[in-house]
């Protein structure tokens, strides 16, 4: 942001009016706030977006924003979050065929082929069968990380300093 000064007297209406340029600059520091987080989170949501268009049905979860507010009201975060019963496997994957024991982070270590409770064919070549909601079997081999989250907050990372002097330049 570039660098405001605020010059005053030292009597009463200058330093009313001082304070007056304070409040104002601080209520807009808050608004662009705002624009900077949705605009980070506009990012993420993009990418996921994205990822999630090319996983098959049967293998989505659900996603949505959450803005975190402080005690004002004042948006100092978001989160994009992923839900649902195979999330994990999207992000870290499953089987021994498409599945891999590295994450590019270290979160994501304790994932991976083998790492499901009770799991029984993660190493199975022959891969497993399993049962859907509507009582249909189907066959697996389990499912390549698809990495949803990862790759939006390598987006994010790539874009903050954009962002931010597009939103705090002005």
């Amino acid at each position: 942001m570039s660098r405001k000064i605020i010059r005053c007297s030292l009597n009463h209406s200058s330093l009313r009016s001082a304070i007056q340029q304070l409040e104002a600059y601080q209520k807009d520091i808050q608004r662009k706030n705002q624009i900077f987080v949705d605009k980070l989170a506009q990012e993420g949501i993009q990418v996921i977006q994205t990822t999630m268009e090319s996983i098959p049905s049967e293998e989505k979860g659900s996603y949505y924003t959450e803005v975190v507010n402080n005690e004002h009201g004042d948006i100092v975060g978001a989160a994009v979050r992923l839900s649902g019963d195979k999330v994990l496997f999207i992000e870290f994957s499953a089987g021994i065929s498409y599945g891999t024991d590295s994450y590019p982070l270290p979160s994501g270590a304790d994932y991976g082929v083998g790492t499901y409770p009770d799991q029984k064919h993660a190493y199975d070549p022959n891969g497993w069968w399993y049962v859907d909601e509507s009582g249909r079997k189907h066959h697996s081999y389990g499912n390549r990380a698809y990495m949803p989250m990862y790759h939006a907050e390598e987006a994010i990372i790539i874009q903050i300093r954009h962002i931010a002097k597009e939103v705090f330049g002005r």
